[in-house]
């Protein structure tokens, strides 16, 4: 039959066009840089827009989005690498078992291999279509098209090393097969850029339900002030300051700390929470009659 060298020259051809394309395309810095920021700034967005801050004026760097999503990136990676040791180990075990299959039980496999890739393709573009749809997980839509996208691939990439489609059907595939790949691939690709900013989402919103449950636990702010500042909230204090000699008479607790960036303090009064109608408070970092000091 054949199957032998057919199959084992077309498994390594078939890794080319994806190393080629990775070092062509994704590995350049500019680009990858570019991905990277974009996580961050997701996942940030997700966090602060749940306070009512918007990130444009927190006045993050480059470097704090880029360290922001590598937890972001950590997690749809570490899949991805799994995902390829069992497709792997998979591939090797069918590729041991065919040869020992009759024609039935082989077009079988063929038929199971392609419906199943035509069924997660269909449910990808219908989740794409769908996406504010609350009846369905937010990574399986994604998930399924790129699942689909390299299944169809590797279905027909497996017809013909084991010869297993007509001589003009395969003739067609061999003549289509650089576009197939660029196209496939390109369509995992969307799919796991899909999943990784689904995710980046999930961890900012996450990320902000924690800190909202958590506040009280979280470290004090106390804000020292000249001249009385408008500050209000659950669980927020006043005391005026009776020392004749002290540099602020004013002095607020009850404050928990959210974030200090760009020169500025935001503070969250300690019962804060999403629906009870309290605002961050915004406050210089850098004016002399304002002073902020942390405890634990």
């Amino acid at each position: 039959m054949g199957t032998g060298a057919t199959g084992g020259q077309g498994g390594d051809d078939g890794l080319e066009p994806v190393v080629g394309f990775v070092s062509r395309v994704l590995l350049p810095t500019g680009l990858l840089t570019a991905v990277l920021y974009y996580f961050g700034y997701v996942r940030e967005q997700a966090l602060f827009s749940r306070f009512g801050v918007d990130l444009g004026i927190l006045g993050f760097s480059t470097t704090d989005y880029l360290v922001r999503s590598t937890s972001t990136v950590f997690f749809p990676l570490a899949t991805v690498l799994v995902v390829g040791v069992v497709a792997l180990v998979a591939h090797h075990l069918l590729a041991y078992l065919l040869p020992r299959l009759d024609d039935r039980w082989r077009r079988a496999v063929w038929i199971i291999l392609g419906a199943t890739a035509c069924a997660l393709l269909v449910a990808g573009v219908v989740g794409l279509q769908r996406r504010a749809n609350p009846a369905i997980a937010p990574l399986f839509a994604p998930v399924a098209l790129t699942g689909g996208a390299l299944l169809l691939g590797y279905t027909a990439e497996m017809l013909q090393a084991h010869e297993a489609v007509p001589g003009r059907l395969s003739t067609v595939l061999t003549s289509t097969r650089t576009l197939r790949r660029a196209l496939l691939l390109a369509l995992a690709l969307v799919g796991i850029f899909w999943v990784t900013t689904t995710v980046a989402q999930q961890r900012g919103t996450a990320a902000a339900e924690a800190i909202e449950l958590s506040l009280p636990l979280r470290p004090q702010a106390v804000v020292y002030s000249r001249d009385r500042l408008q500050i209000t909230g659950p669980g927020v204090t006043l005391a005026r300051l009776d020392e004749a000699d002290a540099a602020f008479v004013y002095r607020y607790s009850g404050l928990r700390t959210l974030v200090h960036s760009g020169g500025r303090w935001y503070l969250l009064p300690a019962g804060w929470t999403r629906d009870n109608g309290a605002t961050v408070i915004v406050l210089p970092d850098s004016a002399d009659d304002i002073r902020v000091d942390l405890s634990p």
